[in-house]
């Protein structure tokens, strides 16, 4: 694969700053992920964490809090959404392939959420669902622009 890659990306320095972005991208997403506490972190940009050796495995199919969990539940949810899109996107402008761009997309939404148990966090199935509509929606974006690309050609 990464030779593929390569042969789409004749400049090395943009192969280079679109992996970085990725990477930057990724780094984000992890650290509102994986912080101690949410509400801190958007409110005084606290970042703290906390390893949790023994989490509640079950807790990861828990769909009775969703709207509870939250204080700020519409702003959390969108930010899963879009946060999710944005990462399918950079992938798939560095992979040129959809099918690329959401298999790791979405490996990467659902160890997101499976990791967040670790973290003393609350990992949801429901909330990688949101990720994956962010995800299945750049595809169809992506594919309609292109439909109207060609019917003007």
């Amino acid at each position: 694969m990464p030779q593929m890659i390569l042969k789409k990306h004749r400049n090395r320095k943009m192969l280079g700053l679109k992996w970085a972005m990725i990477l930057l991208w990724g780094l984000v997403l992890c650290i509102n992920t994986f912080t101690e506490n949410l509400e801190s972190l958007m409110s005084f940009q606290s970042v703290g964490f906390h390893w949790n050796w023994e989490p509640d495995y079950l807790s990861f199919f828990n769909m009775n809090d969703l709207t509870t969990i939250d204080p700020d539940f519409i702003l959390v949810k969108t930010g899963h959404f879009m946060g999710f899109a944005i990462m399918d996107l950079l992938i798939y402008n560095l992979t040129r392939s959809h099918k690329r761009s959401i298999l790791f997309s979405m490996i990467f939404a659902f160890m997101t959420e499976f990791f967040q148990l670790f973290f003393g966090r609350d990992g949801r199935l429901y909330d990688m669902c949101i990720d994956s509509i962010g995800i299945w929606c750049v595809y169809f974006l992506l594919k309609w622009g292109q439909t109207i690309k060609q019917a003007k050609d």
